[in-house]
């Protein structure tokens, strides 16, 4: 049993007389103001900021320490991993919308479908809000005419035409931006299906059609 304990006491310092000399043996190499190498085991602090080479013992570079970034080389390098990550951030946004793209299209039947299917969409509550604002306008006209009539009988039209009047022309102002929007949002749908269209044939390598083809939905 004490022959054991022996043998491991041993093994012990062994291995702490080997730490110890790894630790003594790696070198530290900087250059000093001068320009100069220097080496040593440990870096003065006033050159701890630049270029450090660990040696170990046979004179060889295991590891280099970068010198530490200026003030302004580390605004440059947070700008430049800025755009770095908003670069990654893009493409995997890419890939998703491809993802997407691919998932809810088989075809470009069912792409050109889709497209024809939310423009008329559009196009059918374009026609509703239409109608709607021509009854409006022949409303206006109803009550108009009856103002006047009672302007040319020396009697001012009531308050509660007159507020008719207002609310109708607001009506008919707001149906005419709402359907101004559903067209620009037209005309937007077209711009996105033709953008996933080619995208689309891309990802499928698909020869685009010439410009007379068309693909019947």
């Amino acid at each position: 049993m004490k022959i054991k304990q022996h043998y491991i006491s041993i093994l012990t310092v062994i291995a702490l007389f080997a730490v110890t000399f790894s630790t003594q043996a790696a070198m530290k190499c900087w250059k000093n103001k001068e320009n100069i190498r220097e080496c040593g085991h440990s870096v003065p602090q006033e050159f701890s900021q630049k270029r450090i080479e660990v040696l170990n013992d046979k004179g060889i570079i295991t590891k280099v320490i970068p010198r530490a970034k200026t003030p302004e080389e580390l605004i440059e390098f947070k700008r430049q991993e800025k755009i770095r990550k908003a670069k990654e951030q893009e493409v995997a946004a890419k890939k998703r919308q491809d993802t997407i793209l691919l998932q809810t299209y088989t075809t470009e039947k069912d792409l050109l479908l889709a497209r024809k299917q939310n423009i008329r969409a559009i196009e059918s509550i374009i026609k509703i809000t239409d109608s709607n604002t021509k009854t409006l306008k022949e409303n206006l006209i109803i009550l108009e005419k009856r103002a006047a009539d009672a302007e040319r009988n020396g009697e001012q039209p009531s308050e509660t035409l007159v507020k008719d009047m207002n609310s109708l022309n607001t009506q008919i102002k707001d149906n005419q931006d709402f359907i101004d929007k559903k067209l620009e949002a037209q005309k937007e749908i077209g711009v996105k299906f033709d953008k996933d269209l080619k995208r689309f044939q891309k990802l499928k390598g698909i020869k685009p059609k010439p410009v007379n083809a068309t693909v019947k939905p």
